[in-house]
């Protein structure tokens, strides 16, 4: 089972990319993904909104095969 992750902005960067497919283990939550993908680091973890085929889902949101996954950080203006 796989899902297609779209990364916009500074998670972009970090990835080096706009978006890849990754497998997806059994049950894994639209959080356990991320958490997985953007490992802990000095500065914490980038608080970020969490979408599922275009409609924004909630933390615990199960991922199922084929789904496009988006993370959304926040955005800053000036």
């Amino acid at each position: 089972m796989s899902v297609r992750v779209r990364y916009f902005a500074v998670l972009r960067e970090r990835r080096g990319r706009d978006d890849e497919p990754i497998d997806l283990l059994p049950g894994e939550t639209v959080a356990a993904l991320y958490a997985r993908l953007f490992p802990v680091g000095p500065a914490g973890r980038l608080p970020v909104l969490f979408a599922a085929n275009h409609a924004y889902v909630k933390a615990d949101h199960i991922l199922v095969d084929g789904d496009e996954v988006a993370f959304i950080p926040p955005l800053g203006g000036g």
